[in-house]
């Protein structure tokens, strides 16, 4: 069984930023380690990729490429752009690529999980497993101290929906990505037709283009929620073209407005708190319902955002619902639940998606 945090690491943004490509191509329950020369980095969104020369113990040289994680994902847990550099003798701790055995010597490939650096550091440390440098300059109770792996402790409140929401992926829900429609759609005959044409290698992310709602809404990258008198912005990390804002003053759509893949939404709060949504102004779009199923441009979304303070470890929890209409591929509205956890508050920096990054992994699946 994989530790949970090795599982935590491939899960989340610092699991991916889109292109959420399968992880079926790799052998998750066998963790090698692979020395060799850094030869190639390129650090671009959504999977930062090292390409390593490798000399093997037969002596045959090997060309090793490894993806995983986005920039906001390694950053946050200490993992920089220089961190690794080309020319670095180094040890990749990966998931191998379970088509290694039959491919030629220059084409294998793996899903990182952390690396040992050339003093022995180890990136990102693992729980219960402090790096050198942690061991060596603080042995503190403080440095020891471990982290949820849901959300920090001692995560303040929030009252109003703001803050740094983290979306709650399930083990399930990452075994499935890569395999087609996640929820048990009611299908019109045209969302049959159109479905039946699914191939995981046609996914509009791996060009960098957006699948809108509600697969943006499901996504495991951090939101940071700010609440002003008139509405709340949604910004979402490592993805500035997925900014939303929901206007709660009772605004209509301007006669000038232009599809978008997040829509145009205004809110209101039912007699319980909880925020109610309407979403409308979407563009027709490829896998815009789900993965492999496209949605039209009459799809509407209703939201519900219902807060709690439930949580054991402190802090809060915010349930969604949102029903999704679409009478093109849809024969009737269907409901999608998820959780998202409240986490410490972080700024994201700027990370768009890069086309050749997210299509590089294609070659070795």
């Amino acid at each position: 069984m994989l530790r949970p945090l090795i599982l935590l690491l491939l899960l989340l943004p610092f699991s991916s930023l889109n292109a959420h490509h399968s992880r079926t191509a790799f052998d998750l329950d066998t963790e090698i380690s692979v020395k060799g020369t850094v030869k190639k980095i390129r650090w671009r969104n959504p999977h930062v990729r090292y390409v390593l020369e490798v000399v093997n113990e037969a002596g045959v040289k090997e060309t090793w490429a490894f993806d995983g994680h986005a920039i906001t994902g390694l950053q946050q847990m200490g993992w920089l752009k220089d961190t690794i550099k080309v020319g670095d003798h180094i040890t990749f701790k990966a998931f191998p690529n379970k088509k290694n055995a039959s491919r030629s010597p220059s084409m294998q490939s793996g899903l990182y999980n952390r690396v040992i650096l050339a003093d022995g550091t180890m990136v990102p440390s693992l729980e219960g497993e402090p790096s050198t440098a942690v061991a060596e300059s603080d042995s503190s109770d403080v440095a020891k101290e471990k982290k949820n792996i849901f959300g920090e402790y001692n995560v303040p409140m929030s009252l109003d929906f703001s803050g740094t929401w983290e979306y709650y992926l399930t083990l399930d829900e990452v075994l499935i990505l890569g395999k087609g429609i996640t929820h048990p759609w009611p299908l019109s005959n045209e969302g049959k037709k159109n479905y039946a044409k699914y191939n995981p290698d046609d996914d509009p992310a791996f060009s960098c283009k957006e699948y809108g709602s509600p697969q943006i809404i499901f996504d495991v990258y951090g939101r940071n929620w700010t609440r002003f008198d008139n509405r709340i912005e949604i910004q979402t990390e490592g993805k500035d073209t997925e900014h939303r804002t929901i206007w709660l003053d009772g605004r209509k759509k301007p006669s000038n407005y232009v599809p978008n893949p997040v829509g145009f939404s205004t809110g209101k709060f039912d007699q319980y708190g909880s925020l109610v949504v309407e979403t409308s102004g979407f563009p027709a779009t490829r896998w815009g319902i789900d993965y492999g199923l496209d949605s039209s441009n009459q799809k509407r979304l209703t939201e519900r955002y219902t807060l709690t303070n439930g949580r054991k470890l402190g802090g809060t929890r915010m349930f969604v619902e949102v029903l999704v209409e679409d009478p093109v591929y849809l024969e009737k509205a269907f409901s999608i639940h998820g959780v998202y956890n409240l986490t410490e508050k972080r700024e994201f920096p700027a990370a768009n998606c890069d086309p050749e990054t997210a299509s590089a992994h294609l070659e070795y699946e």
